[in-house]
């Protein structure tokens, strides 16, 4: 005859998953903060002063103008020459967002005026200008 013997203690495998709803927490947070709404632009551009500046305005697409004048939507070059149909290919993405520009205070009128032109020849009639107050 064999005798089983029982302890007050048994042992369960319990999984703690608080832990795990700690990390679940941490990284959306993280993702809420690190995401962006809208398209900051890493070229750097000196923008004019003005004394009556509205609200910083972030969209789908930003246009940069740098002292050199060199043209830059969202960050990738693109020719003068070309900018109606790249304008006119990025149409579709806006939708009835404004297209921000920033154009630097050492740029040409004319590269400044060339974008607008471009923006209205593609159909996009709303954009502002950039300038810190």
């Amino acid at each position: 005859m064999a005798f089983r013997f029982r302890g007050h203690f048994t042992h369960k495998a319990v999984i703690d998953i608080t832990p795990l709803i700690d990390l679940t927490f941490n990284m959306i947070i993280f993702f809420m903060v690190s995401f962006s709404l809208g398209v900051q632009s890493s070229i750097t551009v000196h923008l004019p002063r003005a004394v009556q500046s509205g609200d910083e305005h972030t969209g789908p697409v930003v246009v940069s103008v740098t002292g050199k004048n060199e043209v830059f939507i969202n960050d990738a070059a693109v020719n003068r020459d070309s900018l109606v149909e790249e304008f006119k290919r990025r149409k579709n993405e806006l939708g009835r967002e404004t297209v921000v520009i920033r154009g630097d205070r050492e740029a040409d009128y004319e590269t400044i005026i060339k974008v607008m032109d471009g923006l209205n020849r593609a159909g996009i009639p709303k954009f502002i200008l950039s300038t810190v107050k």
